[in-house]
């Protein structure tokens, strides 16, 4: 299955008890929301797995999923990503977006300057950062409304302050 028609959602860390369970770091803000997921891919397998029970402890996912049903197998399972199905993903609300769907948007200043496009985004305690990088540099913007101005799906409009720019 191609990576278009999943979005990651967390990493298996270890096993968990000896009946299966796996805790799962999650790709979130929210790790209360991987209590939601009904069915997920394990890596790149492209069958669907059932999710048997799901719960939060500290940080972290408990999971079982369907064929997973002893510590050995759950063990095999570290360092494994876990993702849902595209059009299981839930829908953003206002203000709120997807790391996936700003990763290659083009970005320009109030000026209609462009400045690169969205390499990656920093996940950070304070703010996420987007990167955005051209051919010559990159600059790190905090993803916040004194600087993000607008989101579109066609691209993303900064506001830069002096020594942001390199």
């Amino acid at each position: 299955m191609k990576s278009e028609n999943r979005v990651l959602v967390g990493e298996i860390t270890s096993a968990h008890g000896i009946r299966g369970f796996v805790k799962v770091y999650p790709y979130t803000d929210t790790p209360e929301r991987l209590t939601e997921i009904r069915r997920v891919f394990l890596g790149e397998e492209e069958d669907l797995r059932e999710v048997l029970s799901s719960s939060i402890q500290k940080n972290l996912a408990l999971m079982q999923f369907e064929g997973i049903e002893t510590r050995n197998q759950a063990e095999r399972l570290r360092k494994t990503s876990v993702y849902i199905p595209l059009e299981d993903r839930r829908v953003p609300e206002d203000d709120e977006f997807f790391i996936e769907d700003l990763i290659g948007l083009p970005v320009t200043d109030t000026d209609g300057r462009a400045l690169g496009e969205v390499a990656e985004v920093l996940l950070q305690s304070a703010n996420d950062v987007l990167v955005v990088r051209d051919a010559d540099k990159e600059i790190m913007i905090p993803f916040v409304k004194a600087f993000v101005k607008t989101v579109e799906a066609t691209g993303i409009t900064v506001a830069l302050i002096g020594g942001m720019e390199a």
